[in-house]
């Protein structure tokens, strides 16, 4: 009996480690001068990144880093419904397809659609145009 209880334990507990990628503090360096950073504790985290097109216009943005459903979001501070899709694969995260009501943290040529950032704790860290810390 003890043994089939164990086996139970054993399986709940690798069902729970596989179950979804996590996202954890740090910064990530996207193409060029494209940052994202994460910060805070595991419900309560908060992120913000910034892209660039030609010269300083740029996409930035910071808010809350959310768990949904399978994946993340990143919802900006004082927007209603601006919902940045974030994908976790290991080292990396990616943005997701914007939805329209993102656009408004883009300036014009700016984009920050299906960019991709790797960890690195060695980049610079993502602060806004005006040198402000974007997390």
């Amino acid at each position: 009996m003890r043994s089939i209880i164990a086996l139970g334990l054993l399986l709940a507990a690798c069902s729970k480690q596989a179950a979804e990628p996590g996202l954890t503090p740090g910064t990530f360096a996207g193409e060029g001068r494209d940052r994202l950073c994460i910060a805070g504790e595991s419900g309560a985290l908060r992120a913000g990144l910034i892209t660039y097109g030609k010269g300083d216009v740029n996409c930035s943005v910071s808010g809350s880093a959310l768990k949904a459903g399978q994946g993340w979001i990143l919802v900006p501070k004082g927007e209603g419904d601006c919902r940045i899709p974030l994908e976790i694969e290991t080292d990396v995260v990616r943005i997701g397809q914007l939805p329209a009501a993102c656009s408004y943290y883009c300036g014009p040529g700016a984009s920050m659609d299906n960019k991709s950032f790797r960890r690195d704790a060695a980049a610079s860290s993502a602060k806004d145009v005006a040198g402000d810390p974007l997390c």
